[in-house]
């Protein structure tokens, strides 16, 4: 069997409750996946992920994997991208079967084509880890739940110490992991938010560790200029983030891939939520809190938007409050000193 996801992280996690169906419903398969470069090591070593193919954005790179995989002479091929690379990598792959979403002139690379959205009773969306084990289904997987899970190295782990004492983070357990920024620029909110909502996270005797992204440091350095006594995570790889966020007390910042990173990992998390909904990418359960703007025209799923008001609308001292209350109920709270306790 082949599994194809290419990008981006957040979504890369989302896929592993599929792949989980996918093993169970032909447990005597070899599962191979395909996705970027950047995203192999969370999937390799993945209980019941038998190899990982990355596959670089390049034409060169798609027509040789191609080759290889027709090699193989896979079975089944299931594209959970849907974009148009995965779609043509999914018909040059040489598989009897293939499945994908019902996209445009992409759906005629598949022989069996679901949906990619759902209209849900009472206009509720539906989770993103439900629409990809739904085609799993389709494509002859047997559910197991919603659960996200990743795979984090020894060498990642021992990366991952040494960027945190790098960074002046003694107490891991007792540190918030902030994600300022967005993939889109519609979830990002304002630094100067940020930094008032990290102030109030230090004052309840929290510490504070901003975690950036490529092309993310001058959020990050105005945060900590904004904010003494906020530490920052040097650069590393997603291996690494991994690792990081697995020693930390929460995730809190914008939906983004951090945040689906820490579900998967059994660390708590909380986001504020603009123009993507929280019924599609908020982690089930009760340790991932969010807050969502209250203008009408939230969860637009705009990336551009001509007014942007949902995100600076959103108080800090509001997303604050509630930030510390689910620290308070779901973070190691009882290793803070009582009178910092929020």
């Amino acid at each position: 069997m082949l599994a194809i996801r290419l990008r981006a992280l957040g979504d890369v996690v989302l896929i592993t409750p599929a792949l989980r169906a996918l093993r169970r419903g032909f447990p005597d398969a070899r599962l191979e996946v395909v996705t970027e470069p950047r995203y192999a090591p969370l999937l390799e070593g993945l209980d019941g992920v038998d190899r990982v193919w990355p596959l670089d954005r390049t034409t060169g790179a798609l027509v040789r994997l191609a080759a290889s995989l027709r090699r193989l002479r896979i079975e089944r091929a299931v594209d959970f991208f849907g974009n148009p690379r995965s779609a043509t990598l999914t018909a040059l792959s040489g598989a009897r079967f293939t499945a994908g979403y019902a996209l445009r002139a992409r759906r005629h690379a598949y022989r069996t084509r679901v949906p990619r959205t759902l209209a849900l009773p009472g206009g509720h969306r539906e989770h993103a880890s439900a629409t990809h084990v739904r085609l799993a289904v389709a494509a002859g997987g047997v559910a197991d739940g919603l659960e996200p899970r990743v795979s984090t190295s020894a060498s990642a782990r021992a990366a991952a110490a040494a960027l945190l004492a790098a960074a002046g983070v003694r107490a891991p357990a007792r540190t918030v992991g902030l994600v300022a920024a967005g993939s889109w620029p519609t979830k990002t909110w304002p630094v100067s938010h940020v930094a008032a909502l990290a102030r109030r996270v230090l004052a309840a005797g929290w510490h504070v560790l901003v975690l950036g992204g490529p092309g993310e440091d001058a959020i990050a350095s105005a945060i900590a200029s904004l904010t003494p006594g906020v530490m920052t995570l040097g650069a590393c790889d997603v291996a690494v983030l991994a690792a990081v966020i697995a020693r930390l007390a929460a995730v809190a910042g914008t939906d983004s891939g951090p945040r689906h990173l820490a579900a998967a990992l059994g660390v708590a998390s909380f986001a504020w939520f603009g123009p993507t909904h929280p019924d599609t990418w908020n982690p089930p359960g009760e340790r991932h809190g969010f807050v969502q703007t209250d203008l009408p025209c939230r969860a637009c799923d705009r990336t551009v938007c001509p007014h942007w008001n949902c995100m600076p609308t959103l108080a800090p001292d509001v997303a604050a409050r509630h930030l510390l209350a689910h620290l308070e109920r779901h973070g190691p709270a009882a290793g803070l000193d009582p009178a910092h306790r929020a």
